[in-house]
């Protein structure tokens, strides 16, 4: 085990500094300082030893997410998402980079794939979750009964996936004080919603 977490561990390095491209089970060996054939007794292959690469930085997550129905009709609703969608953009932030380099490599993605669905992860598991959460606090009458809560689920997975990779791409730093005040103003645009309201005709006296 101390060896394939080693393997494990070199293989972030690698990826931080010198980026997926330029991955090989060579460098992966030599970084790790093992033999290259120790890899694949403890992986299938590479793309299954970045899969686990990306399973750990979305570890907290992944936690959050299985927690979440514990927090069924706790707290607020506004901010048992803020706390979740929080999980979801540093996480997200932390993998984006792997993840476009994955889906140009098309070897790579469609293995990928295979793995996600293998291990039932991916962002499916991150939606269902979110879905079952809003429909048991659907059900506590926390949460309208005109939402929909697969599309809401998708929706406010997006918005932090989305926020988290534009960040990435512009450089910015993910400023937690400035993410969550992000993630609180899409909330409460969400919830306001954005028909205009009926104007009430004044009563006359």
């Amino acid at each position: 085990m101390d060896n394939r977490q080693n393997i494990i561990d070199a293989t972030d390095r690698l990826l931080q500094t010198h980026g997926l491209a330029r991955l090989t089970t060579r460098e992966i060996a030599r970084e790790a300082k093992v033999a290259e054939g120790l890899i694949y007794h403890h992986f299938k292959d590479k793309a299954e030893l970045i899969f686990e690469v990306v399973e750990i930085r979305v570890r907290e997550s992944k936690d959050i997410m299985q927690n979440l129905p514990l927090e069924v009709g706790k707290s607020t609703l506004i901010k048992n998402l803020e706390d979740v969608l929080l999980s979801i953009y540093h996480a997200h932030y932390e993998i984006s980079p792997i993840i476009c380099t994955i889906f140009a490599d098309q070897k790579l993605h469609v293995r990928m794939q295979e793995i996600v669905e293998e291990r039932n992860m991916g962002p499916a598991y991150a939606i269902d979750g979110l879905d079952a959460y809003l429909a048991a606090e659907q059900r506590l009458g926390r949460l309208s009964d005109a939402v929909d809560t697969k599309a809401l689920a998708k929706c406010l997975w997006m918005i932090s996936t989305q926020c988290a990779m534009l960040d990435r791409l512009m450089k910015n730093t993910s400023d937690e004080t400035q993410v969550i005040k992000e993630i609180r103003d899409y909330l409460k645009t969400l919830k306001t919603g954005f028909e205009p309201r009926t104007k009430q005709k004044k009563s006359k006296n």
